[in-house]
C-alpha cells in the first residue's frame, strides 16, 4: 500500500504542461516525489528473510505500482501532445526499481539461507 501511496502522490502532485515567463512550457506528468519509493527497498527484503514466498509478495508490491505510475505517466505525456518518443524513458525508474529490489532481496535470501559460521579452533 506504501508503494500505491507514493505512486498517487506523485502523480497528483506533477503539475502537467506549464506557461513559463519566457513563453516556453515546462511539462511535468509525475513529480518528484516518485523517487521516494527507493526508500522503501529494504522492506520486501526485512519482511521476508525467512520464507521467500513473504519476500516475492512484498517486492511485487513495491515494483507493481511503480509499473503503473510509468504508463500512466507515459499516457498523460501522449494525451498532451507532448511525447516525442522519449517518455518511454519514464520506465527506467521502474526497471531501477526492480533490479535494485531484486538484488537486495536476493542477498538477503543468500544470507539468511547460508549462515556464515564462524572458525572452530
Amino acid at each position: 500500500m506504501l508503494s500505491v501511496a507514493v505512486a498517487a502522490l506523485a502523480l497528483g502532485t506533477a503539475s502537467g504542461v506549464t506557461l513559463l515567463e519566457s513563453g516556453d512550457y515546462r511539462t511535468e506528468f509525475i513529480s518528484g516525489w516518485w523517487w521516494l519509493a527507493f526508500l522503501m527497498l529494504p522492506l520486501p527484503a526485512s519482511c521476508g528473510r525467512r520464507r521467500i514466498w513473504t519476500m516475492s509478495l512484498a517486492a511485487i508490491a513495491l515494483v507493481v505500482p511503480q509499473f503503473v505510475a510509468a504508463a500512466v505517466c507515459v499516457g498523460r505525456y501522449r494525451a498532451s501532445g507532448w511525447n516525442d518518443g522519449l517518455e518511454v524513458l519514464s520506465f527506467i525508474h521502474p526497471v531501477l526499481l526492480t533490479l535494485a529490489t531484486v538484488a537486495i532481496c536476493g542477498l538477503v535470501a543468500f544470507v539468511s539461507h547460508h549462515p556464515v559460521q564462524a572458525p572452530s579452533g
